[in-house]
């Protein structure tokens, strides 16, 4: 009695900020990927779980050999013309990319730190030409989901899709966005790898079908949508088949699932692209929290079985269940929620070619090395502190030369 006369007294003290703030970070907890809703059964439900694991797609042994003679599948207006970069720099900038992701240095883990990647993918039954392994198209949405044991926080680092990158098994470069639709989704794993040197235990991938499904389960999202989008947002849900947004004058406004994911989607309305565009998914992200806290128990079922019956993953259903024991038993819905991006400001420099081509050049010693210290408080790699040749510089960009924080 009194425990829970203290604890009402402790609400009663919160800002309602404070409040909405608590609660927000306690659901998001709950759908971390690996678990996605599973630890609502396990709390709610108990035995129920297993039924529910039964509706995942849990792949195992996944080969990441890839037929290196296949079709690449890349964008028309996504595909670098290296000749004119090759007469500014030499060929260098190709060379640094391709050094570092196979130089075999060390990846960095821990067993106080679970990695988990989170895949959105763009795929849908109706996607032609996908490869056979995944039939998954290019993923708008990775997120690194890094739990921190020891200093009780979750990280959720966002990875931009236009990140130019070295693919070794194809021995050709391009965005990042490309590795899982022409690789399967532990390709992609083992590019980020390769990337920024940590060790990744495992992903989860969900096509952007679910993601309308929930909404629309949910009764849509409240979301502040601005004018000057609305136009783009109607090219992106005529795509999707959606109802088009008539008569808007912008402000805030109730969003079904294709017009939800058409809003998270579009990056050719602000000068900074996929920038605002990962912002704009954030807010989704906590408009369908919000929606979440009110959800009735049957809802929530059916959200579960909307998410796991479209989730593919190769963590084992023996370590998802170990997951979800130690997030009731260590409490993760307490954990500091803090979110990054990679590359981070200071790694990552805009270039567009005269192919009209737009790429994150970057600076992948440095990302990876600030990566593994936000993860691990700890780094192995050790950078010049003088002058460094970066695939920036080589492309007249800037970086710093400061190794840490």
């Amino acid at each position: 009695m009194e425990d829970n006369k203290k604890e009402l007294t402790e609400n009663i003290e919160m800002t309602p900020e404070e409040k909405k703030k608590k609660r927000k970070k306690k659901i998001l907890a709950i759908f971390l990927p690996v678990i996605s809703l599973i630890l609502v059964v396990v709390i709610v439900v108990g035995g129920f779980l297993l039924h529910k694991l039964s509706l995942v797609d849990i792949v195992d042994d996944e080969s990441t050999t890839i037929d290196a003679t296949q079709e690449f599948i890349e964008e028309e207006n996504e595909v670098i013309d290296f000749a004119e970069m090759d007469d500014a720099t030499g060929n260098d900038f190709r060379e640094i990319l391709k050094n570092w992701a196979i130089n075999g240095g060390d990846k960095m883990s821990s067993q106080n730190v679970i990695n988990i990647l989170l895949i959105g993918s763009d795929s849908s039954s109706e996607v032609n030409g996908r490869n056979p392994i995944t039939d998954k198209g290019n993923t708008d949405v990775m997120m690194i989901v890094s739990i921190d044991k020891v200093n009780e926080k979750i990280r959720l680092v966002s990875l931009m899709r236009d990140s130019y990158t070295y693919m070794d098994q194809f021995d050709r470069y391009a965005k990042l966005n490309a590795a899982c639709s022409n690789g399967g989704p532990a390709y992609l794993v083992e590019t980020i790898e390769n990337d920024y040197k940590i060790e990744i235990d495992g992903y989860v991938l969900v096509d952007f079908d679910s993601f309308t499904q929930v909404i629309d389960v949910l009764g849509g999202v409240e979301i502040d949508v601005p004018a000057y989008i609305i136009k783009q947002m109607n090219k992106a849900i005529v795509e999707v088949k959606g109802k088009e947004i008539t008569n808007f004058k912008g402000g805030v406004m109730t969003l079904d699932g294709k017009q939800a994911l058409a809003f998270s989607r579009i990056r050719y309305t602000d000068a900074d692209g996929d920038i605002s565009r990962v912002a704009r998914q954030r807010q989704v992200i906590n408009a369908l929290i919000d929606k979440c806290l009110d959800a009735s128990l049957s809802e929530i079922n059916e959200v579960a079985d909307v998410i796991l019956a479209n989730v593919r993953t190769n963590v084992s259903q023996k370590s998802i269940l170990s997951y979800a024991a130690q997030a009731v038993k260590d409490g993760w819905a307490k954990f500091e929620i803090v979110e990054i991006t990679m590359p981070t400001p200071d790694t990552r420099y805009g270039y567009s070619s005269k192919s009209t081509a737009w790429i994150w050049v970057v600076d992948y010693p440095l990302a990876a090395q600030k990566l593994q210290l936000e993860l691990y408080g700890d780094t192995n790699i050790v950078l010049d502190e003088g002058k460094r040749k970066t695939a920036i510089t080589v492309v007249g960009g800037y970086v710093s030369n400061k190794t840490t924080d």
